[in-house]
């Protein structure tokens, strides 16, 4: 087990809980002391005090921990230094009781992802204390090293994975997280394949997925095709308008684009992919000209930063490599070589996002080789005299032309499409 001591920073109010939880545990310690057995001493404190459960029954453990290290000894609660210096004149009697104080213990609870009573955004250097349903109380810590801060977030992780618990103690001052470091490093997948990649085209109402793998001759096959349908979240059908623009819209959005990433972390140990593909995009706030549900939808919902840094967060938790690229006409290179009937629009974009992180900082290798002789006839006519595809992308638009295997045309050929009510979303996988 490791502790880390984080020093807070914005000095939240829980005096009163010490007080409380620090009765509690001398209480607890007596009556232990006394010969009682640990139902009976918490049946008492719950007589007496009136406290959390489980802060009550993390009182009684602290209890019980002095008792077996002290026995029937004699215990000074603030320790003897302290004691000492208040007989000599050297702290004052509000002091001595101040530094009496225990720091509030919340012992860790696996299945309630990590602890039942915080809430964990050690990214952010914050816990949220919650001892009862309307009393939410926000610690913040200064920001740690890069190594421990790693490390945080891996912790952080396993704990909404409901496979790690982590024991919060904390004063006005210092917070101290408790918790089993060797979990931390025994996450890594195995049997990774250095020529399987999975690639990942994102957009605000649908998340393209496609595994390829490449052979000696750097052709590749794709293994897996799947799209993520997050249009029931994203754009209003069947309610009002206003009632989307609700705040559990807005977390139930968070929540499900947190819940895809960890779908595709296990896509990622299922096809044994080596690396994860994503777009290296840096978006800014702009009027897209075509609306305000456009604006909207791109500039306010979509949760892109969140599911980036969940996605990062897994590859380092399970050490695989997460590479971003340039995703420079990737939707047009897309549905040309790759698109048709079982590939739509968003999953032949993944595919060319995979296929350039296979070989990312090898000159020739960001285009893939332009052969007009690839299209169809019609388009063959059209874009006469067109040699890249750079060429290619200003010739569409110029024509407005579509170009694009949309799904909604071919959403049909799924060959299995699960939609998840309670979620609100759903998954497509094309053969």
């Amino acid at each position: 087990m490791k502790t880390v001591k984080l020093q807070i920073t914005n000095s939240p109010d829980v005096l009163d809980d010490m007080r409380v939880f620090s009765s509690v545990v001398r209480m607890a310690f007596n009556r232990y002391q006394d010969g009682l057995s640990e139902k009976e001493v918490y049946a008492t404190v719950n007589k007496y005090f009136c406290f959390n459960s489980w802060l009550l029954q993390s009182a009684v453990n602290e209890g019980n921990s002095l008792y077996k290290v002290n026995g029937r000894g004699n215990v000074i609660f603030g320790g003897r230094g302290n004691l000492i210096k208040y007989l000599k004149g050297l702290v004052t009697k509000e002091q001595l009781r101040y530094l009496r104080l225990m720091p509030v213990c919340s012992v860790g609870a696996k299945d309630f992802r990590g602890n039942r009573l915080i809430d964990f955004d050690l990214t952010n250097n914050s816990v949220i204390y919650k001892p009862s349903r309307d009393t939410h109380t926000e610690i913040q810590f200064c920001p740690v090293k890069k190594k421990l801060a790693q490390e945080l977030a891996k912790v952080q992780e396993l704990a909404e994975q409901k496979k790690m618990p982590v024991t919060v103690k904390f004063t006005d001052r210092h917070l101290f997280l408790t918790y089993d470091e060797s979990l931390i490093y025994n996450e890594a997948y195995k049997g990774l394949k250095h020529n399987r990649i999975l690639g990942i085209d994102m957009n605000p109402n649908y998340i393209g997925v496609s595994v390829i793998e490449f052979g000696k001759d750097d052709d590749f096959k794709v293994l897996h095709k799947e799209v993520f349908d997050l249009t029931a979240l994203t754009i209003p059908s069947g309610e009002s308008s206003q009632h989307k623009k609700s705040k559990y819209f807005t977390n139930k959005l968070k929540h499900e684009t947190i819940a895809i990433a960890h779908r595709i972390n296990k896509l990622v140990d299922y096809w044994k992919c080596s690396k994860l593909a994503i777009e290296d995009l840096s978006i800014k706030p702009t009027d897209k000209q075509k609306g305000k549900c456009l604006n909207r939808l791109c500039n306010n919902k979509w949760e892109r930063q969140l599911f980036v840094s969940k996605l990062k967060m897994l590859a380092g938790i399970h050490k695989y490599e997460l590479v971003e690229v340039n995703p420079a006409y990737s939707s047009i290179v897309g549905n040309f070589a790759y698109g048709n009937e079982n590939t739509p629009d968003m999953v032949a974009a993944s595919i060319e996002i995979a296929r350039r992180a296979y070989k990312k900082f090898e000159k020739g290798w960001f285009y893939p080789k332009f052969n007009v002789e690839r299209l169809d006839e019609q388009w063959k006519q059209t874009l006469s005299g067109v040699k890249t595809w750079k060429n290619l992308f200003l010739k569409v638009k110029e024509s407005k032309l579509k170009y694009r295997f949309l799904l909604s045309d071919y959403i049909g050929n799924a060959v299995l499409s699960i939609r998840y009510k309670q979620k609100m979303w759903s998954a497509l996988t094309f053969s």
